[in-house]
Order: C-alpha cells, then sequence, then structure tokens
C-alpha cells in the first residue's frame, strides 16, 4: 500500500497501523511496562493535549475498539487461502521473489468471485504476482491449482516449469485426494446415532467439496497433458 499511488489508501494504511501501534501498547503496558513506554515515546501525538506518558493513558475498552467483522475475516482468511496455495507453488519451484507471475482465478462461484475481485491487489502483494485477474475463461498454458471446489488458480508459469513434472504432482495429489474421498464415504455411509448431526452435516460437506475437486484435478492433469505433447 505504501509503495502505491493511492494517497487515500496510504492515509487510511497510516491511520489503521497508528491505532494498532496506539492500543496495542496500551494492552501490553501493565506487564511490559519500560518497552511499552519507550516504543510509546516515539509515536507522534495528534494534539499536545495527550497524556505525556502511557503510564497515564486510559486502558483500551472493548466498547471504544468494537471494530470486529466476522464477514471481513471470512473473506480475508478466503484470500489467505488463495495466496497460500499459490506461494506454496512458486516454493515447489524454486521460484524468486522478484520473479512475478500472473495469476488468473477461475471462479466457480459469484459470491466468491465478488469477494476475490476486491481484494485482488491484496493477492498480487501476498502471492507475488505481477497480476491478479478474475476470470472465467483463464489462457491456456497455466499450472492450475485446485484452491477448494470454488476456485481454481492458474499460474502462468511458461517457460519456468517443466510439464511432466507438474502432472506428476497432480497425479500424487489425486492419490490423497482419492483416499480422502474414500474415507469420507465410509464415514457418510455408516449412521451411527451417536455421532453428532454437526459431525455427519460437515463429513458430508467435505465429500461433495472433495468430488469437485477431483474433478478439477482431472482437468489440470488433461490441460498439462497436451502442453507436454
Amino acid at each position: 500500500v505504501f509503495q502505491g499511488s493511492d494517497a487515500g489508501a496510504i492515509l487510511t494504511a497510516r491511520h489503521v497501523l497508528y491505532m494498532c501501534l496506539d492500543v496495542g501498547l496500551r494492552l501490553i503496558s501493565p506487564f511490559m511496562p519500560f518497552i511499552s513506554e519507550e516504543l510509546y515515546q516515539r509515536l507522534p501525538r495528534w494534539t499536545q493535549s495527550e497524556p505525556p506518558s502511557i503510564m497515564v493513558t486510559p486502558f483500551p475498552k472493548l466498547e471504544e475498539f468494537n471494530f470486529r467483522n466476522i464477514e471481513v475475516e471470512e473473506e480475508v482468511k478466503f484470500v489467505q487461502k488463495v495466496a497460500s496455495v499459490v506461494r506454496s507453488t512458486r516454493a515447489d519451484y524454486n521460484l524468486p521473489n522478484k520473479t512475478k507471475t500472473e495469476l488468473y482465478l477461475q471462479v466457480f462461484c459469484q459470491t466468491s468471485a465478488k469477494v476475490l475481485d476486491k481484494y485482488t491487489a491484496a493477492i498480487e502483494t501476498l502471492a507475488t504476482c505481477s497480476k491478479v485477474i478474475v476470470t472465467e475463461t483463464p489462457p491456456s498454458g497455466c499450472a492450475i491449482l485446485t484452491v477448494s471446489d470454488k476456485v481454481s488458480a492458474h499460474l502462468n508459469l511458461k517457460g519456468l516449469i517443466d510439464p511432466s513434472k507438474e502432472m506428476e504432482k497432480l497425479e500424487k495429489k489425486k492419490v490423497t485426494l482419492n483416499a480422502q474421498i474414500e474415507k469420507l464415504k465410509k464415514l457418510t455411509e455408516v449412521k451411527d446415532s451417536k455421532m453428532p448431526e454437526e459431525v455427519m452435516k460437515s463429513n458430508e460437506e467435505k465429500l461433495s467439496q472433495s468430488i469437485v475437486e477431483m474433478d478439477r484435478l482431472a482437468d489440470a492433469v488433461k490441460v498439462l497433458a497436451s502442453l507436454s505433447s
């Protein structure tokens, strides 16, 4: 954000960072008085009337900072999962941070598409990409990563990877996923009255998602097979 050209975003980020530091230091002050005081004195003051020391600054109250947004937390968790999958793949191929790749996110759910559209800039930074595009028709020749049953990430690695090695990795993932599916099938087929209803429902959802993900993996293998031929 601070390296960007959006003045409004930079100002907002500064305010958020300042608040986090200010409140965080006041929270740790009771059991880390010396270091919190040292850091507090380095923070700029909004006005001259503010307390001169953290020792006489009011302790933060929940009602003052009731900013929690469960919906945003879930969105960010989703974005972090996308970035994590991409970063793991980059690490597998030993791609340095200076080598940025294009990322195309193929989304099979309108709700997920809207969420990812909002966070493309964040994904670009977190996943070390030159650009992030949410699209229904990603270009061919990309490594296809299955994020979930709703999203597949297409990472443009032309000239950077060996398609045959990529296929080998996907085949291994298929074996692992197939074992997971078989295990979930056995769990869902057994109607155990002692098993909580929430657990049974969760297993059914995981099975459904895993089957869809297996289909995505099969498609990815076909694409890579065409690239290596």
